[in-house]
């Protein structure tokens, strides 16, 4: 394996368009930029150009602060980088963005991303109470009803949760631990508009925290 890299003077927006066109032969092309707003301004414009190419484009932003200095990321940063880093894990990624920071600042592994988020399909099994264990290790809150991306709520049987990798969030209900039903349903109303067969989980952050690990 080994990379090949492209050097621009041109305006970003041209940069991007050129690199739209690039076929990479099943490759990942990997775009570093300066800092988190040239990283903004490359994610807008490339994101504008493979809209319609069908090309998948993964962002990596760094975190604003110093990870080791105590002070918290900003959550949409978490929110963002636990995403693409869960995304990476399931899928290739046609074009991957990330800041020079990011780059150099280590993270967990792909195995234990994997951990955090979760796939459910009816008719297999999964523990609810293991599921809203993993929810809060993975920094979703708990709300009743939900409104918001990074939500969820128990009722008995029946699972909201807003994932950020959808749109809308979903309705899981179960027979003991068994997966009887899966429902896209909308958070004004209450009402679901779709079936599905399976849905995924992502992690709002990149590593996992729970009550025990804040304890003497």
């Amino acid at each position: 394996m080994y990379a090949t890299p492209i050097c621009f003077t041109s305006s970003t927006a041209a940069k991007a368009y050129v690199l739209s066109q690039i076929d990479a032969a099943g490759k990942t092309v990997v775009i570093v930029t300066d800092n988190n707003a040239s990283h903004e301004q490359w994610q807008a414009d490339l994101g504008f150009w493979t809209g319609s190419t069908g090309r998948s484009l993964l962002s990596l932003p760094s975190f604003e602060t110093d990870v080791y200095s105590g002070s918290s990321p900003h959550a949409e940063t978490m929110e963002r980088r636990a995403l693409s880093l869960w995304q990476m894990g399931q899928t290739f990624p046609h074009y991957l963005l990330l800041s020079a920071r990011s780059l150099i600042t280590r993270t967990v592994g792909p195995k234990e991303v994997a951990a955090l988020g979760a796939k459910i399909k009816i008719d297999e099994d999964h523990s609810p109470d293991d599921l809203v264990e993993r929810l809060a290790a993975s920094g979703y809150v708990r709300e009743d009803p939900i409104a918001n991306v990074g939500q969820f709520s128990v009722r008995g049987g029946i699972l909201d949760v807003w994932s950020p990798d959808t749109d809308a969030p979903v309705r899981i209900e179960f027979f003991g631990d068994t997966v009887d039903s899966i429902r896209v349903f909308d958070p004004d109303t209450q009402l679901s508009t779709q079936r599905l067969k399976e849905t995924s989980i992502a992690p709002m952050r990149e590593f996992s925290a729970t009550e025990k690990d804040f304890k003497d």
